[in-house]
């Protein structure tokens, strides 16, 4: 049976087939083939790149010379069209990503809200600063660096690409988007929406491809921002390729996030939060607890909540209403894990039984291992757990690989407030892990190895804008 060919991209303003046939994409669900991925060529990416150059010109009608309002009625002509594709985005990501779907109507539901946020967020950002002195004029800009690369990981692909695009062009920033080459029809979804939106040519563009691709546009001297979001090799892949030229960076990388359960924590409260941060995104979601440090004493105590908390989880195939798990992303990463699971000196204790087909881990507890056991994220449903004498020892452990996305500590709410204080990471929750932020205005940096930049409204948004300061001399000045 001869498959379907799968792929779209958006270059100069019109929708156009990629034209290089590429991997074979499989049914996570099921590994059964889907269809033929396409990859942009060469030239079409060179093309997308002279497009965005032209739209950063400040000529007539170019996106970033726009007053920011028109860039906003366009930005909600973008949420709209999002929004009338909520239900096609959720069965793409459980299709072909393995998200479950009920999940993935979640993520896709918030997609046009997440456009309209940041479009009214920069209505203020974006507005010049008076500076005038004795008559003098003098004023500081907020400005768009120019074209942006935009980088999305395959986890959960809608609402990174869409938030990439958003705050990219809500800066005046021409867009210059390559998707996850697992998210091929995510991406023909995206490609749709901005098409129905009609923005200005050149404003946002979509180019299909693996690696190569992206190696491409970051190694291009018109290309002056990079937001990437990914494992920690491919943010150093694409940092090398563009350091000679130092474009501005945004890169939100991987971490081994850390939680800290103390003597007096309350267990069964502690494990089912655990659990809870363990299933999410079936496990591939970059802030979700990996290495759990808990008290000696009460260690076994812990593993037997985690293995009785996640043992009646729902699993199945995405697609299915009411599955609480479903499997990996794809074949390759599925191996990966199991690898590292393996690599483990461990007795890892799978907790449910999977399906025998498709790209299924069970959610898996490793009990009883060495403080320094773990020397990388296991980007899948798996918790290590680790027990500790002093909570000392603990924190050191915890801040032992040098990353920091995020860290989590259970126990009384002022003695864990005060052992959270200690962890080197964007964002430390007590006693509780969700994905939603903690308040309204929250924001938090990347630490260590685990990127530059940060999330956050505001910080991400002022990271694809420079700051001018244009005036008049002042001739009193002695130098």
């Amino acid at each position: 049976m001869t498959l379907p060919q799968c792929g779209a991209q958006l270059v100069v303003g019109a929708s156009r087939t990629p034209g290089v046939a590429s991997a074979t994409a499989e049914d996570p669900s099921t590994g059964r083939a889907l269809h033929v991925r396409l990859e942009s060529t060469t030239a079409d990416v060179e093309r997308a790149l002279a497009a965005a150059n032209r739209a950063w010109d400040y000529g007539a009608g170019a996106w970033s010379g726009l007053a920011p309002e028109e860039r906003g009625a366009a930005l909600l002509r973008f949420a709209a069209a999002l929004d009338r594709r909520v239900d096609a985005f959720a069965l793409a990501h459980a299709q072909e990503l393995g998200i479950p779907i009920d999940t993935a109507r979640l993520f896709a539901g918030g997609l046009a809200g997440l456009v309209e946020e940041i479009a009214a967020a920069a209505a203020g950002a974006l507005a010049a600063e008076d500076l005038s002195r004795d008559g003098r004029r003098v004023e500081r800009l907020r400005l768009p660096w120019g074209p942006a690369e935009l980088l999305p990981s395959w986890n959960a692909p809608a609402y990174l690409a869409v938030a990439k695009l958003a705050n990219a062009l809500a800066a005046g920033c021409p867009a210059v988007l390559k998707p996850s080459e697992y998210a091929t029809l995510t991406t023909e979804l995206l490609v749709d929406a901005l098409l129905e939106a009609e923005l200005p040519e050149g404003a946002a563009q979509v180019v299909a491809g693996d690696a190569r691709v992206g190696q491409q546009l970051a190694a291009d001297a018109r290309i002056r921002l990079i937001s990437y979001t990914g494992s920690s090799a491919g943010g150093r892949a694409v940092a090398r390729a563009a350091i000679e030229r130092m474009p501005a960076l945004q890169l939100e990388l991987s971490a081994s996030n850390p939680a800290i359960v103390l003597d007096d924590a309350d267990l069964e409260h502690a494990a089912r939060e655990l659990v809870r941060g363990q299933l999410v995104l079936n496990g591939q979601w970059c802030e979700a607890p990996r290495r759990v440090f808990v008290a000696a004493r009460r260690h076994d105590d812990l593993v037997a909540a985690l293995i009785e908390g996640s043992s009646s989880v729902v699993v199945g195939a995405a697609t299915k209403p009411g599955v609480e798990l479903g499997p990996l992303a794809y074949r390759a990463h599925r191996e990966r894990v199991r690898a590292q699971v393996a690599a483990l000196a461990g007795d890892p204790i799978a907790t449910c039984v999977v399906p025998a087909g498709g790209f299924f881990h069970a959610p898996t507890v490793i009990p009883a291992l060495p403080l320094d056991a773990v020397d990388a994220e296991i980007f899948g449903p798996v918790l290590t757990v680790h027990p500790y004498t002093t909570v000392a020892d603990a924190v050191a452990a915890a801040n032992r690989l040098d990353d920091g996305l995020a860290g989590y500590v259970f126990g009384p709410a002022e003695e864990a407030f005060d052992v959270a204080m200690g962890i080197h990471a964007g964002e430390v929750r007590v006693n509780g892990v969700r994905v939603l932020d903690l308040v309204d205005g929250s924001s938090q940096s990347f630490w260590g190895t685990s990127g530059l930049g940060g999330h956050g409204r505001a910080p991400v948004l002022s990271a694809h804008l420079g700051t001018r300061i244009v005036g008049e001399e002042d001739p009193a000045l002695v130098l």
